[in-house]
């Protein structure tokens, strides 16, 4: 579930009915997978993808199209936010990973 594969989808919700379900069911199939951090390394990327482009989320289009926050702003500000949370996910699931 990259960056690529997101934009086939129009919003966090289109992309958890259609891909959170079949991605732990292929996760299973590996052997000695830990699904417990498997299971939370997708979750906690449904929060990042939501802010990386203007059109990640519902009110995201909304707020771009209206000049409310210009383009260049949203781009800007998602790579930030970007950046932050993909450290942050990083701190915290890769030292409890087995």
């Amino acid at each position: 579930m990259n960056h690529s594969t997101r934009k086939v989808f129009a919003n966090v919700t289109a992309h958890t009915t259609a891909m959170l379900h079949v991605m732990p069911t292929v996760g299973s199939t590996i052997p000695g997978m830990p699904m417990e951090a498997f299971s939370l390394m997708l979750a906690l990327t449904l929060g990042i993808m939501g802010i990386l482009t203007p059109y990640g989320t519902g009110p995201s289009p909304a707020y771009s199209g209206s000049g409310y926050l210009p383009a260049g702003d949203c781009w800007r500000l998602g790579a930030i936010f970007g950046i932050l949370y993909n450290v942050v996910f990083l701190l915290i699931s890769v030292p409890i990973l087995p």
